[in-house]
């Protein structure tokens, strides 16, 4: 679980490094009009729930420790809203066309950073009673299965889907 919470928070900061990096070399990307956003937003939201359900049936959780999951899912929701806000206001202030500095970007880069360390945190918390309560083989499908919702980066994630194909066991 610790090597999970190290590569999400590393994924994360790899993906703001590239937006930065983008947009101090001009190729910031082109904030989109609110009806994408909310398309992407509505788009996002059916994606959780699918995941959410899928994770649980997959989990094939016994009647004990289903009393687990509404914490890890309220976690889970809580974590996608607030990334969604944070986007949604990346996006806004793109739409003002004044470019940060360098510094105020890093500061920005690190807030983001502190409130994605939070949730993540958030998450592992209200996760751990239900990890806990799971047998081997649960176990072993848990980081397969919660994989669905790590931050992606610009090329959505794919080291680590293949670092570790054949096995989860950097995953528990």
């Amino acid at each position: 679980m610790r090597k999970l919470l190290l590569a999400s928070v590393a994924l994360a900061g790899l993906a703001s490094a590239t937006f930065a990096l983008n947009a101090f070399a001009g190729d910031a990307p082109t904030a989109p009009d609110a009806a994408q956003t909310q398309r992407m937003m509505d788009n996002h939201a059916v994606l959780l729930e699918a995941h959410l359900a899928g994770m649980k049936a997959g989990l094939k959780l016994t009647a004990e420790q289903e009393k687990n999951w509404p914490a890890f899912e309220s976690a889970i929701r809580d974590a996608a809203k607030a990334h969604a806000e944070g986007w949604r206001q990346m996006h806004e202030h793109m739409d003002g066309g004044e470019r940060p500095s360098p510094i105020e970007h890093m500061t920005k880069m690190s807030e983001h950073l502190q409130k994605m360390s939070a949730e993540l945190k958030m998450v592992a918390d209200a996760g751990k009673p239900l990890y806990d309560s799971l047998d081997d083989s649960q176990k072993r499908h848990f980081g397969p299965l919660l994989r669905d919702f790590l931050p992606r980066g610009p090329h959505e994630g794919d080291a680590m889907r293949h670092e570790g194909e054949g096995g989860s066991e950097h995953m528990e």
